[in-house]
């Protein structure tokens, strides 16, 4: 019996047997006392039945709940070391990301400058159309006067 539960005790780092009697029938609960923090792996094994029906069986039952606990074990230490892994290449991904958009990012007057110009052309389309004909001699006229030669904003709006 000792040998069945060797291989849960060193999969779990711990194992608390209880025993109780439940009229004529024994009560064997095997709890695993891990240091784990998933649930799953100390999911108790409850085994209820007459003193000689657990000579005969509880090795047998023992050792398959042992076996499922290891390869239960296995699978959290595989997903936890592959969860792990990515959480280290995001990390990883995301600062390389902040320190080249630093570099990358141009000086701009702002954006709300722009946006700003944007919107003014989309809600005013109407407005631009009209004033489109009158716009071209009063952007020529700063031009002649040796100034900027862009768009005089305020014909735009008047």
């Amino acid at each position: 019996m000792f040998q069945q539960l060797e291989a849960l005790v060193r999969a779990s780092g711990k194992v608390q047997l209880t025993l109780k009697m439940d009229n004529d029938r024994m009560v064997v609960i095997v709890v695993p006392q891990g240091e784990g923090k998933e649930a799953a792996l100390r999911q108790p094994l409850v085994l209820t039945a007459t003193a000689a029906e657990l000579d005969e069986g509880f090795a047998a039952a023992v050792l398959a709940y042992s076996s499922v606990h290891t390869s239960l074990a296995e699978q959290v230490a595989a997903t936890t070391a592959i969860l792990q892994e990515a959480e280290k290449n995001s990390a990883s991904k995301a600062q390389k990301s902040l320190a080249k958009g630093s570099k990358s990012i141009p000086a701009k007057s702002g954006p709300a400058n722009g946006e700003n110009a944007d919107e003014g052309e989309d809600d005013n389309d109407d407005d631009d159309r009209s004033t489109s004909a009158s716009a071209a001699p009063t952007s020529t006229a700063p031009a002649e006067a040796g100034q900027s030669s862009g768009t005089d904003l305020l014909s735009l709006l008047s």
